[in-house]
């Protein structure tokens, strides 16, 4: 129980020290105006239980709520569409100032996943046994009293692989 309520506090005090350094990199910026650089998602094609990717970019953005999910990333988020709110907030926290953006998925497909049968009617099928071929031989004999096998001398040479390059300028490989 002590070790959860310390990784809670870890993780609150690594939370505010980021804001922190982010808040201290906005501080010396000429424009400290929250500012959208991308928002892109799709609406299209989602399901009852799809995953939602929300790609983002905000300048001067200190941190991020989504619904009620805090977090500091900054460029990509995926949301289960069954775990999470249709419809929800995005909000941009950043140098004293907001900014929401209302972000809305209507699941408008669904799959059917329950469990069927297929049966086949009409249908012949003709059972044709084969025999297998017999693969022993039969016993061989040889008229030879001692017969001697001779086996042959085999030699590997190796031969250097020589690799020749020329030497390129910029212009030549632009």
């Amino acid at each position: 129980m002590v070790s959860h309520y310390f990784t809670l506090v870890f993780k609150k005090l690594q939370f505010i020290l980021i804001i922190v350094g982010r808040f201290l990199k906005i501080l010396f910026r000429k424009s400290k105006e929250i500012e959208l650089l991308y928002l892109n998602y799709s609406t299209e094609y989602i399901f009852d239980n799809s995953l939602i990717i929300i790609n983002y970019r905000f300048r001067n953005g200190l941190w991020y709520r989504f619904g009620k999910h805090k977090t500091l990333e900054k460029e990509i988020k995926i949301f289960n569409l069954k775990n999470f709110d249709t419809e929800f907030d995005l909000v941009v926290y950043g140098f004293f100032q907001r900014k929401v953006f209302k972000l809305k998925f209507e699941p408008q497909l669904t799959i059917n996943t329950q469990r069927f049968k297929t049966s086949l009617s009409n249908l012949s099928l003709e059972i044709v046994e084969k025999t297998i071929p017999a693969l022993i031989q039969p016993n061989l004999f040889s008229n030879i009293r001692k017969p001697s096998l001779v086996a042959s001398k085999i030699k590997v040479t190796n031969k250097p692989i020589i690799i020749n390059n020329n030497t390129y300028n910029q212009n030549e490989f632009i």
